[in-house]
């Protein structure tokens, strides 16, 4: 997929995320298997604004050109999207969560996987350009 429709895509898909977290967190924590309180309402809420953030992040970059930036930035979605897929696998495994969580974690994974692949077109670049 290329890098721009790629981040778009994410782009709209952290969006939907940073409304849900924002206005619903327990509606994912219902979901998984979480016991909602102040506490998990207020950190949902708050992580709405990595979403929102790197959504914004998406949006901006979608027509760069292969670059150490554009690398920079689908390497750290692609870091989040591991980290986060890890996470949910721990969790589930653990009994924190409901076994619901592993259908964020199969979209976490194809996203880490398609910005890593995205990344192919810099080390060209870079090639070419001796760096």
């Amino acid at each position: 997929m290329k890098f721009s429709r790629l981040a778009i895509l994410a782009s709209v898909l952290f969006f939907i995320l940073a409304t849900a977290w924002m206005f619903f967190p327990e509606q994912f924590l219902t979901l998984w298997g979480i016991e909602t309180t102040t506490g998990t309402d207020v950190l949902g809420r708050r992580s709405a604004a990595f979403f929102a953030g790197t959504g914004v992040m998406c949006v901006l970059a979608r027509n760069a050109e292969p670059s150490p930036t554009r690398y920079a930035l689908a390497a750290g979605v692609s870091t989040i999207s591991f980290v986060l897929a890890v996470s949910g696998i721990v969790e589930w495994q653990e009994g924190h969560v409901n076994g619901k969580i592993l259908v964020a974690v199969l979209i976490e994974l194809l996203l880490g996987i398609a910005f890593l692949l995205s990344n192919r077109g810099i080390r060209k670049f870079d090639r070419i350009n001796n760096k």
